[in-house]
């Protein structure tokens, strides 16, 4: 059994050894790495083509700058592990994750996926601690266990490899949430709560930018938030989902081909356009 490692990255090359570092000191070299590069400026390629290839595959791939959902689709689409996750390039694993991913997937051969913990360096939890449940549909994680936080995502390859990202305009960006929501409409997670990989936020990063995104990559947003409205529990969350997309429709000119499809989603948006164009100057203004 085998894990692909993906790796999308742009303007990393500062990060990347000591990603690479980790994953030298894993406990299984049973994995190949492959590492999407969204364009770098840097000299990131030449130090990709430097290492030593003899301990496990990497592969290389540059595109022009589209955004890390396209580079994920990418990622996947030339995985050939069975089992496949993303460490993205300013973060590094455990190093027992590789052995504990097979040795998970060899125990539980009707599993499709796990979640496990992120840490910060010094091993302190990202959010909050998993509930002590054993399988779990995402949507009633994040909605009603109100887990939150990134944590470690492990997929079975022939799963997820189909389940690809869209792309709408000229948006450079789509929420990885958008995969868990199609995921989760067949499929639930093993819950783990065992740290499996650091992360550290830099101030570039997509964490740090998000709300910048509602704005620049605004069609792909208004798709996202229509794609996941159906799946979200409540009321409240689906009012809030209307509000949030309203802000990124209202930055696409109200474009009518974006616009909800059925009647009362549609009705509601319209409704909730002044609310929301009083959160979009706000969230204009704090992202300049």
């Amino acid at each position: 059994m085998k894990v692909t490692i993906f790796t999308p990255t742009y303007n990393r090359r500062g990060t990347l050894p000591r990603l690479y570092d980790s994953l030298l000191s894993q406990t299984s070299k049973q994995f190949e790495w492959i590492i999407v590069d969204d364009g770098s400026t840097d000299d990131t390629e030449e130090y990709v083509k430097s290492l030593n290839t003899d301990l496990f595959d990497i592969k290389y791939i540059k595109q022009k700058n589209a955004g890390k959902h396209v580079a994920t689709n990418v990622g996947m689409k030339n995985a050939n592990g069975d089992i496949f996750t993303c460490l993205d390039s300013d973060d590094w694993f455990y190093d027992y994750t590789i052995e504990f991913i097979i040795e998970e997937f060899k125990s539980n051969k009707e599993m499709t996926g796990f979640i496990a913990l992120d840490t910060y360096q010094d091993g302190s939890i990202v959010g909050e601690k998993l509930p002590e449940i054993n399988f779990v549909n995402w949507v009633d994680l994040r909605y009603k266990h109100n887990v939150k936080g990134d944590k470690c995502y492990v997929f079975r390859t022939d799963v997820i490899k189909n389940m690809t990202f869209p792309q709408y305009g000229n948006s450079k960006h789509m929420p990885p949430s958008y995969q868990l929501f199609e995921y989760s409409r067949k499929f639930d997670f093993k819950l783990i709560n065992k740290p499996l990989k650091y992360v550290e936020y830099l101030s570039d990063g997509l964490t740090y930018r998000i709300k910048k995104q509602y704005f620049m990559s605004a069609e792909n947003y208004c798709e996202y938030r229509k794609f996941g409205h159906q799946s979200l529990p409540n009321i409240k969350e689906k009012i809030k989902n209307i509000i949030l997309f309203d802000i990124s429709w209202i930055h696409t000119g109200l474009k009518r081909k974006l616009q909800f499809k059925g009647i009362t989603n549609k009705v509601l948006s319209v409704l909730l356009l002044l609310p929301s164009s009083v959160l979009y100057f706000y969230f204009k203004g704090r992202v300049r």
